[in-house]
């Protein structure tokens, strides 16, 4: 073989070997640009998603916090979890109540937020036993309600309704030990203006919550058909407020201490809130529309209070019996005072 065919050989073996030597050098620079570019990808769309994700639990958390600053009877948001997932996430709370001092734990809440996850979660309905579930109506009243963990429901009646019966747990307050503390809903006989309130209950009982008016006499129906087998009305329930349906405001803040102007606390709370699209927003609208005065802006001068909660000892407690303003009485919470 010639010197010239054997150069041609080797040329083409070293050209295959460069094209070969080439082609791994233009695969690995392939996969490092596409490692790189996967990295870049991850680490942006990482602090978008955080960026976007803030945006969306923001006004959700905010709302939700309003909402229960101002319909938890002297129950307030404890320990908060976050939990960030892809466009949205998922927040629990613990929840706890304020009793002379003492903290009982009441529970825990969740909601989320973002477009593949609404503030229930999705959530389709919840079902319990009578027991556990939230009254309603008079005829709720037959037996006492409770919540998960044994404590008692507290309910509140509307002081323009007559009922045929009426909660009057002031009665058991000999019953009930002298080493323990508990809080009391009251309903009272009318409507009341901050100072009356204030003025009317003892000085030592500690009074932590009101009750707002927030309904219209004239146009909401507060009695309920009961029709029997045939379908023929046989009478009326009467409605009543459970502490899982009531608005107002708390006079103590999360740590116990006495809040600083809780009237417009309570009243920017609302305010503040008809502007989040949540679930809450048109129940913080129709707050607004329904508690404002005639000229359409809330105040506190346009605020009655249908009741209030109070907490202490059974002695303490004892000086609300028969007092002419109560028209009935609802103990929720009861605990050792130490």
């Amino acid at each position: 073989m010639s010197s010239d065919k054997t150069d041609d050989i080797f040329d083409v073996n070293k050209m295959e070997k460069t094209i070969k030597k080439a082609k791994r050098r233009a695969n690995w620079k392939i996969v490092l640009i596409s490692v790189i570019v996967l990295i870049v990808v991850i680490i942006v769309g990482s602090i978008l998603n955080r960026s976007i994700t803030y945006k969306l639990e923001t006004p959700v958390q905010f709302s939700a916090r309003g909402f229960h600053e101002i319909s938890a009877p002297n129950e307030f948001m404890g320990k908060l979890e976050r939990y960030h997932g892809f466009l949205g996430g998922e927040n629990r709370y613990t929840t706890y109540k304020i009793i002379e001092g003492k903290v009982v734990y009441t529970g825990q809440e969740r909601f989320g937020y973002g477009p593949f996850r609404d503030e229930n979660l999705n959530r389709i309905g919840t079902e319990s036993p009578l027991l556990i579930g939230e009254s309603f109506y008079e005829e709720d009243l037959q037996k006492q309600h409770y919540n998960e963990l044994g404590q008692r429901e507290m309910v509140f009646f509307y002081p323009f309704l007559q009922y045929k019966t009426y909660r009057n747990d002031l009665a058991l307050l000999d019953d009930i030990g002298e080493d323990k503390i508990m809080e009391v809903a009251l309903s009272f006989d009318q409507g009341y203006t901050f100072k009356e309130v204030a003025s009317l209950i003892p000085e030592n009982v500690t009074l932590t919550w009101l009750w707002v008016d927030d309904v219209n006499e004239e146009e909401d129906n507060f009695q309920f058909e009961q029709f029997d087998d045939n379908g023929k009305v046989v009478g009326y329930k009467q409605s009543l407020r459970s502490e899982h349906t009531v608005y107002g405001l708390s006079l103590l803040d999360e740590n116990g201490d006495r809040k600083e102007e809780p009237v417009f606390r309570f009243i920017g709370s609302i305010e503040a809130n008809q502007q989040f699209k949540t679930r809450w927003q048109g129940e913080f609208k129709r707050l607004y529309k329904t508690l404002s005065g005639e000229d359409g802006h809330l105040t506190s001068e346009d605020l009655q209070y249908y009741g209030a909660v109070v907490t202490g000892d059974a002695q303490t407690l004892s000086q609300l019996n028969d007092l002419p303003f109560i028209k009935a009485s609802s103990i929720g919470v009861i605990t050792e005072k130490y």
